[in-house]
């Protein structure tokens, strides 16, 4: 693993001042899975974003494989993180200093090994659930990633309909909301892996979905999708009702969703490369990237995105195999 060191000289036009002011304010967790307590709601308005800047980069060997194709982030109430790195078709456990530990390749012989692992999240009780739309299964494992088992979601009303599972999300309930992405809807199971009721399909409310891909619940049970086609993000309640939908001309292709301290909403979006941030409210706040401070590649094809318990922004950088953790910079407002 090779480690990209900080470098504190920045300059950007427009600024005057640059702060770090986020670092060791926030205390956050982000990805797929239950988001831990956050700031007061009435804390004061906090600075703009004005830039990300690297202080570290994980890539290269870790735990014996190169690291290939990084994907999924999740963050536990514990600081730890969790990737998919997809091109070794494995789960990695990493320390809240981002120190590797140990990989997870699946469980129950050859038969149970991942396939096409793609999304994964955290559970009130830190079970870690995976998702894998090459076998179709849901797998679980411990927090030290030891195998629990394995659930084939299915609609026993419609034996025939497959589902196809993308991102996911367990609420306080033990509901499990997954992306059924071929059939562009999100597949609400119990705890038997049964389907309970379909959420954004066709004739629904709030429109249809149209290949969904993270999904993101906050610690008040609003579950985040990233309606990725249809260049949005949807809010929906713990019961499938529509909240509300988060748009902007800017976004092209919003594949992660996470949320920081202050509950404002960092969105990823693939093709440009670009972190978009929202307040609270949903108004469009800012755009950073796709070249980063403290790197010279710019983001390309990067996938997810969390922040760790300390304020930094881990982001996969799935083009270029490495994992970047920045430092967010405000501005002064001028």
């Amino acid at each position: 693993m090779r480690y990209l060191p900080s470098r504190f000289l920045i300059s950007l036009a427009g600024y005057s001042t640059l702060v770090l002011f986020l670092g060791g304010l926030l205390s956050v967790s982000g990805g797929c899975g239950k988001h831990p307590k956050t700031a007061d709601e009435e804390a004061p308005a906090v600075l703009p974003p004005a830039a990300l800047l690297v202080e570290q980069q994980v890539s290269g060997m870790i735990l014996g494989s190169t690291l290939r194709l990084p994907t999924a982030l999740v963050v536990s109430d514990k600081g730890t993180v969790y990737l998919i790195d997809s091109g070794n078709r494995r789960v990695i456990w990493f320390d809240s200093h981002l120190t590797p530990v140990r990989d997870f390749y699946g469980g129950g012989g050859s038969s149970g090994r991942l396939s096409e692992p793609a999304y994964l999240t955290v559970d009130s009780d830190g079970t870690l659930w995976i998702t894998d739309h090459g076998s179709r299964l849901l797998t679980q494992c411990s927090d030290r990633l030891e195998y629990i088992a394995e659930i084939e979601p299915e609609d026993e009303n419609a034996p025939m309909e497959l589902i196809h599972p993308t991102g996911i999300a367990v609420t306080g309930f033990g509901d499990i909301w997954i992306g059924d992405l071929l059939n562009s809807r999100i597949a609400v199971l119990d705890a038997a892996g049964q389907v309970a009721q379909y959420v954004g399909d066709f004739g629904y409310a709030g429109g249809a979905l149209n290949h969904p891909g993270k999904l993101l619940i906050d610690d008040k049970g609003k579950i985040y999708v990233c309606d990725t086609d249809n260049r949005r993000i949807v809010v929906y309640d713990d019961r499938g009702s529509l909240i509300n939908e988060i748009k902007h001309s800017a976004l092209e292709n919003p594949v992660a969703v996470t949320l920081d301290g202050y509950r404002r909403l960092w969105v990823l979006d693939k093709f440009s490369g670009r972190v978009h941030c929202f307040d609270r409210d949903g108004a469009y706040v800012a755009s950073l990237g796709p070249m980063v401070s403290g790197t010279d590649q710019p983001l390309k094809h990067p996938s997810d995105l969390v922040f760790v318990p300390d304020g930094r922004l881990v982001i996969s950088d799935t083009g270029n195999d490495r994992l970047l953790v920045c430092q967010v910079l405000s501005g002064v407002n001028p």
